[in-house]
């Protein structure tokens, strides 16, 4: 059964503003959930979280959220549909201590990453 969030839509993610305050580029990709944007930029996959634009006309334009963004393929030549589909697929089959030990633990050229998972400090 698809619920809404499995629902993938075209969209556009508005980036900037760069160096000047009236810069910004407009990148086409796919929304999931509502707040998710995936996107290919020379054929790299990236991710990131994004806001809605509030205006009537844009109903399908995004800022960029309040992080950064997760690089998650390269070298994708493949329709954007289809690749966020799988990637998707995929991480739903796997659990959180498999995504941990199987996916982070291992990327290449990877410096320490912080995580804040004990919620009882004391």
């Amino acid at each position: 059964m698809e619920t809404k969030s499995d629902v993938l839509e075209k969209a556009a993610l508005a980036y900037g503003p760069y160096d000047l305050p009236h810069m910004y580029e407009l990148v086409e990709g796919v929304l999931y959930d509502g707040r998710y944007f995936f996107h290919l930029e020379t054929g790299i996959l990236w991710l990131r979280h994004v806001r809605k634009v509030e205006h009537p006309e844009h109903t399908h334009l995004f800022i960029d959220g309040d992080s950064g963004g997760l690089q998650l393929g390269k070298n994708i030549q493949r329709d954007l549909f289809g690749v966020v589909t799988e990637v998707l697929n995929h991480i739903r089959a796997m659990n959180g201590l498999t995504f941990l030990v199987d996916e982070l633990l291992w990327l290449e050229d990877r410096g320490d990453i912080e995580l804040n998972l004990v919620k009882k400090k004391g």
